[in-house]
């Protein structure tokens, strides 16, 4: 007897399912690290079995990926929102500061970790880039405009150029975000975080010096 034919799924049903595992998988990967998640967890999460999940991912790194490339689009979406708020530079910082501070304490910081040790050379080279493309060039587009406006000092004015200050300011986001995860309690979080925002950016544009130093 000839084997039928299997028919396509429908492309709602087939996007819904992807949407799903891209879900599920962010769940999965933020709270227990790319090592720890398997295929299979991940397909039975989903209510699939790993042949139907490979049919949408050739592997757990493919699907990483994806999620990771979702991520990083939503947060890119979000800090080119800051953006073109009419406010000055340091206001800007602070708000981007805030809105980073939110992701970076939680699973940003595991993501960051995974793409440094966990994928493969070629994942980590695909990811780096849209990291930069994503993260830094929206915040150095903001130091850009700050020293057009005489707003930030320029390098040639005792200050840094756009692209090392993009860089220390997401280092310093990185140590504040990093005292919110260990020593602030959730219930608490939010309250801290604008205040770690607040004080990233005065100090780094600032100093942490009196005025008589």
């Amino acid at each position: 007897m000839a084997e039928k034919k299997r028919q396509p799924l429908p492309r709602e049903e087939t996007e819904e399912t992807r949407q799903t595992i891209l879900r599920v998988a962010h769940e999965l990967f933020m709270t227990y690290g790319y090592r720890s998640v398997t295929t299979r967890q991940l397909a039975e999460a989903c209510g699939l079995t790993q042949p139907a999940l490979y049919h949408y991912f050739a592997d757990k790194e493919e699907l990483y990926l994806a999620v990771v490339t979702e991520e990083i689009g939503k947060i890119k979406v979000a800090v080119e929102r800051i953006l073109r708020r009419s406010v000055q530079a340091a206001e800007r910082l602070k708000l981007v500061a805030n809105f980073l501070l939110s992701r970076l304490h939680s699973d940003l910081s595991l993501m960051l970790h995974d793409v440094r040790y966990e994928v493969s050379l070629a994942a980590r080279e695909q990811l780096d880039e849209q990291f930069h493309q994503g993260f830094l060039v929206p915040i150095v587009t903001i130091f850009e405009e700050g020293m057009r406006q005489g707003e930030l000092r320029a390098a040639e004015q005792g200050g840094l150029a756009p692209l090392p200050a993009a860089l220390l300011f997401m280092n310093m986001l990185s140590g504040f975000a990093t005292q919110l995860r260990e020593m602030v309690s959730a219930r608490d979080r939010q309250m801290y975080q604008a205040a770690s925002a607040d004080t990233c950016v005065r100090i780094l544009l600032h100093g942490l010096g009196t005025s008589n130093a």
